[in-house]
């Protein structure tokens, strides 16, 4: 039996951030923190799982890893980070929770752009998409979302002892989550494989699905592999 992967949401996205990518059940993470999210995502989970985090949804990952390290078989991590936020980054978060407390549709529109590398951009289908999907998370679950991802713990410590198969993927052209933090992970960790994706920005699974359900793919038998499943 295969060890289930557990894809966990980003930022105002959901399940069609995750279309057609290999991982077995995909969770938006809701709480007014970091480790509140992590612990409702935990109590639903069978014994051994790996998670599969992108962006917020990977500093849940790191969070559930400090909570339950012996559960975890593998870990990946998509335009991640295991840092807080600097205070400049702070400040950005605040000025983009005002701004959605009274035009949340300019601020859907904005963030459309930025998690899209430049061609990723020009593809108006995938744009479009983008901004459906911010608008469908609504102001509520963004402000929630910004707010927990603000006051997240530093767990840059925690990746030494985390002797797991691990992914460290990242696009290139990320402005959201600089490529810089994704090779600092892939050096912390024991055992990970880093893949930078050239042309791609804050989205790999819908800006570059193929490489990256790739990707995935050969990191679940890496996990199983070690799992001995």
């Amino acid at each position: 039996m295969t060890v289930p992967v557990i894809a966990i949401c980003g930022i105002a996205s959901d399940e069609a951030s995750w279309l057609g990518m290999p991982v077995d059940r995909v969770v938006v993470p809701r709480g007014p923190t970091i480790d509140a999210m992590a612990g409702a995502i935990l109590a639903g989970l069978p014994e051994r799982f790996a998670l599969c985090g992108h962006s917020m949804g990977g500093y849940v990952a790191l969070a559930i890893a400090a909570r339950a390290p012996g559960r975890i078989a593998g870990l990946a991590m998509l335009g991640s980070a295991c840092t807080a936020d600097s205070e400049t980054q702070g400040e950005g978060r605040r000025q983009a929770i005002e701004q959605a407390q009274t035009d949340f549709g300019a601020v859907a529109d904005r963030l459309a752009r930025a998690v899209l590398s430049r061609a990723s951009r020009a593809d108006a289908a995938l744009l479009a998409d983008m901004r459906a999907m911010l608008l469908r998370s609504g102001a509520a679950r963004f402000i929630e979302h910004q707010r927990a991802a603000a006051t997240r713990a530093d767990r840059c410590g925690l990746l030494a002892g985390l002797a797991v198969p691990a992914l460290v993927l990242a696009g290139e052209e990320d402005i959201i989550v600089l490529p810089d933090r994704a090779r600092e992970m892939a050096a912390a960790l024991p055992d990970a494989v880093l893949l930078m994706i050239p042309g791609c920005g804050h989205i790999p699974q819908r800006e570059a699905p193929a490489a990256t359900a790739a990707a995935i793919a050969a990191w679940r038998v890496r996990v199983d592999s070690a799992a001995g499943a």
